[in-house]
């Protein structure tokens, strides 16, 4: 078992790193334009499609050095959305002409791509959507809304999961769902809405929105997978995001965690500085530990997906572990600097916001227990 870098994968790393940089002292719109000139939206992606064709570990550690030095979680958390929830998915399912038509443009950033599939009815059961697919004789025609959207108003083409209607009829549950891949130019005037940016706590650069579609016409190349397949499609999805969403948290981890040390051994109470308190320097290895079982995880997830295997639990088990460790370590930032850490000028209440939503999105930590539950035949 190796647990050391390439000289290739530090170069990756190193050239993400000082990407990140760059897009930090961006203005907040233009950040995501930062990264995609430098590539950090492909990075995955075959090379004759567009992208670098790396693996999935090396594009776990490319997006831990995003991490390290771009703070905004909310446009690395639209970044992750568009290349590992559906960039990646249509690597894996789309028809050739599906990704001829997109891959090229999404790994360049010339297009954005995100997911819309929760609604407020269903939450984290999607297979409970209501949004509807109607057979038609070109294709479909979509009608519903999502809500929490990603990038909702960037977007140029949404990932939607949909109940199939059948033939000209109202939607029946018992016919499954359906994925489709909904280009937001070609759909007919009025029929794709993204409502107004949500206020949120924290992640305030992910732009989450609701998106409505109203008797969207699409064609037959829309359709990704089979008919009725959709639940199967939107778990592959799933199961790619969830295994590399939070690699940025990794390099933020790190930040933090560096941030937190310098702080003990300058900070001085008594004429002493506060990392020889116990106390301090104990909540300063809780953060340690949390960074490494967190690194452990998500790249065992990325290795499994590499080997062409499943990867639902380990995924789960990432995503899960992470967005914990995220949160605890965030608190525990805050709570080593006292009154200081709480002012908005420290950075760490927003800190500690940001962490918070990576608890609820791409599957809550309840959802998360109940995948890893039934792989150990539970």
């Amino acid at each position: 078992m190796d647990f050391g870098w390439t000289p290739a994968q530090r170069a990756v790393h190193d050239r993400m790193r000082a990407l990140g940089a760059e897009a930090d002292a961006a203005a907040p719109e233009e950040r995501m334009r930062v990264l995609a000139r430098g590539g950090a939206l492909g990075l995955p992606i075959a090379r004759d499609l567009g992208g670098e064709g790396l693996d999935l570990v090396t594009t776990a550690l490319a997006y831990e050095g995003l991490g390290a030095t771009l703070r905004d979680g909310g446009v690395l958390l639209a970044a992750g959305a568009h290349l590992f929830g559906v960039a990646l998915l249509l690597a894996r399912v789309g028809t050739l002409a599906q990704q001829r038509a997109w891959l090229p443009r999404l790994a360049r950033g010339d297009a954005m791509a995100t997911v819309a599939a929760t609604e407020a009815g269903s939450g984290s059961d999607i297979a409970s959507v209501e949004a509807a697919a109607e057979r038609t004789a070109a294709g479909y025609r979509l009608t519903g809304e999502k809500r929490f959207v990603t990038w909702a108003d960037g977007a140029d083409v949404y990932f939607v999961v949909a109940r199939d209607g059948g033939e000209g009829g109202a939607a029946a549950p018992a016919r499954g769902l359906t994925a489709l891949l909904v280009p937001r130019a070609s759909a007919p005037a009025g029929s794709v809405r993204a409502g107004a940016p949500l206020a949120t706590a924290g992640l305030r650069g992910a732009r989450l929105a609701p998106v409505s579609f109203s008797g969207c016409e699409l064609g037959e190349g829309a359709l990704l997978g089979r008919p009725g397949a959709g639940l199967a499609v939107f778990q592959i999805a799933m199961t790619y995001e969830r295994a590399l969403i939070l690699a940025f948290r990794l390099g933020a981890m790190e930040r933090a965690l560096g941030e937190a040390v310098r702080f003990a051994r300058e900070r001085a109470i008594g004429g002493h500085a506060i990392a020889r308190h116990q106390a301090i320097a104990h909540r300063i290895a809780h953060m340690k530990l949390r960074l490494e079982t967190s690194r452990l995880l998500v790249y065992r997830a990325a290795w499994e997906l590499d080997q062409g295997r499943r990867g639902q639990a380990e995924a789960a088990l990432a995503k899960w572990h992470a967005a914990d460790a995220a949160l605890q370590s965030a608190l525990e930032d805050l709570s080593i600097r006292g009154g200081a850490g709480y002012l908005e000028e420290s950075g760490l209440p927003s800190a500690v916001d940001d962490a918070l939503g990576g608890g609820i999105h791409s599957g809550t930590a309840d959802v998360l227990a109940t995948i890893v539950a039934r792989w150990l035949g539970l």
